[in-house]
């Protein structure tokens, strides 16, 4: 009875991805449709030594690691509120399905058109307070922050819900208990909530991460990886390579170094969730 999905799963993910292994140590660039053939591990070492490599890494690190920190530092206090009974929490829960439910690219259209320079939305809301007005995406300063932004305006509610769950789900007896000691609420929260809640914050720094990482259609609808190279994350350098370049061997390598990058950050992670009688 499975063996159908079994065949679709294999046709959708084991063929690409031995396909993608097969262009990589191949050299496949269509500017040079007469120059193929096998190249070994020449394509890894040209995208690894290439002069845009590094700075796309450290892009990509720096957006992933901030944006995750802000989701979660926002996302722990929002949950916090809503967790403690308050007039109208279940409509707000409610509303925050919204921003990570609406489609990517016409999210990403409308914070460009919010972030332009001269009419948009934010400039005019600063120029109406007296605020000085920015290059929000002009500037190589504001570029990347702005992405941050739009990332963890979209991305916060989904750590919001997952944490309150969380929160909902804890038993009444270790605040109790806490209670009892003295402990007051933010002590409790430090304590009590956060050690109990440390796998599932381990899951959404694990699913968030990678999300994070992997994300391409913000920045190429806002920034195109511009102004220059600010915004180039290792996504919009994989497909400049592939489309623009035209170079599928080095493409390739590229996405192979990627998923490692992704398996060697998120093996710690994984372990820590997985707790050692299940390893065992």
């Amino acid at each position: 009875m499975l063996a159908p999905m079994v065949v679709v799963l294999a046709a959708l993910t084991i063929y690409p991805f031995l396909a993608n292994l097969w262009y990589s140590i191949r050299a496949v660039d269509l500017t040079q449709p007469f120059k193929q053939g096998f190249v070994g591990l020449r394509n890894f070492t040209s995208v690894v030594t290439g002069s845009g490599f590094l700075h796309s890494l450290t892009v990509t690190i720096v957006f992933v690691v901030v944006a995750l920190a802000l989701q979660l530092v926002i996302g722990f206090l929002v949950a916090l509120a809503l967790w403690r009974p308050l007039r109208g929490s279940r409509i707000f829960t409610t509303l925050l399905i919204l921003p990570f439910g609406l489609t990517p690219v016409a999210l990403a259209l409308a914070w460009r058109l919010l972030f332009n320079p001269s009419g948009g939305g934010i400039n005019v809301l600063l120029a109406h307070f007296g605020l000085p007005t920015l290059d929000w995406t002009a500037s190589d300063a504001l570029a990347l922050p702005s992405l941050i932004i739009v990332d963890t305006w979209q991305w916060t509610p989904f750590v919001v819900l997952i944490l309150l769950a969380g929160l909902m789900a804890l038993p009444k007896e270790a605040f109790e208990a806490a209670a009892v000691e003295g402990a007051g609420f933010w002590r409790s929260v430090f304590y009590v909530a956060l050690p109990l809640l440390r796998p599932l914050i381990l899951v959404v720094v694990l699913f968030r991460g990678i999300d994070l990482f992997r994300t391409f259609d913000t920045f190429w609808v806002i920034t195109a990886g511009g102004p220059g190279n600010a915004t180039e994350t290792l996504n919009v350098l994989l497909y400049r390579t592939a489309f623009q370049n035209l170079n599928f061997g080095r493409a390739a390598a590229l996405a192979l170094i990627m998923l490692v990058i992704v398996l060697v950050v998120s093996q710690p992670i994984t372990k820590r969730i997985v707790s050692p009688r299940e390893r065992r």
